[in-house]
């Protein structure tokens, strides 16, 4: 990502964060969306067999989700997600690790990517959310602790599959830029576009839309 652009990203959303708390960044109501339709582009963000994902393994409605581990707002909305796939069983949600606030972002994804390979994405996706942006080396550690993965094979894959980790961020970031994603969280309900945090309830409406024109 160029560098300008990603201090745009970033600047904006903290100040946003700042004047107003994470909580009242959260829509209770539904926003209008942007309609895509399933573009290749679309179909790109919700198809990609590499992301990690949670939920129906044939879903009625994909929910795909650009999220940072150091946005704020994407700490404060990220209950919603387990809350959707709670009361829906035909909802997936996919996991778009999108790492625009530097460098202990980029680690923390490419760790929970690594996780990953013990079959503890889920687990670590949690602990780095609840981490409350500490997540230097002794915060991924307690994260990795927290989530049940073996912290020796953790670093081993980290290292083992460090091109495959590269590459999947890379696509995430391509995706998102094709979106024309200003920040995090965005939230891609199969063919609709909502910016910006999104509460339990909002989501919820988001997804019935979806699968009303299912």
């Amino acid at each position: 990502m160029p560098l300008a652009r990603r201090t745009v990203l970033v600047g904006a959303g903290a100040a946003a964060v700042a004047g107003l708390g994470a909580a009242a960044l959260l829509r209770r109501a539904p926003p209008p969306g942007r309609a895509l339709g399933l573009t290749p582009v679309a179909l790109a963000a919700l198809e990609d067999a590499g992301s990690p994902g949670s939920g129906a393994a044939r879903p009625k409605v994909r929910v795909a989700v650009f999220t940072d581990y150091l946005c704020p707002i994407c700490r404060a909305t990220d209950h919603a997600l387990r809350t959707v796939l709670d009361r829906n069983d035909d909802v997936r949600v996919i996991y778009k690790l999108w790492p625009i606030f530097g460098p202990a972002s980029a680690r923390a994804a490419r760790t929970a990517l690594a996780a990953g390979y013990q079959g503890r994405f889920d687990a670590m996706h949690d602990a780095l959310m609840a981490a409350g942006g500490r997540l230097d080396l002794p915060g991924l550690q307690a994260a990795a602790v927290a989530a049940g993965a073996n912290p020796m094979v953790l670093d081993a894959d980290l290292a083992a599959h460090a091109g495959e980790i590269d590459r999947q961020l890379e696509a995430h970031a391509a995706q998102a830029w094709a979106l024309g994603l200003q920040g995090t969280p965005a939230y891609l309900v199969e063919d609709v576009l909502y910016q910006g945090g999104l509460g339990a309830a909002a989501l919820g409406a988001a997804v019935d839309r979806a699968r009303r024109k299912a």
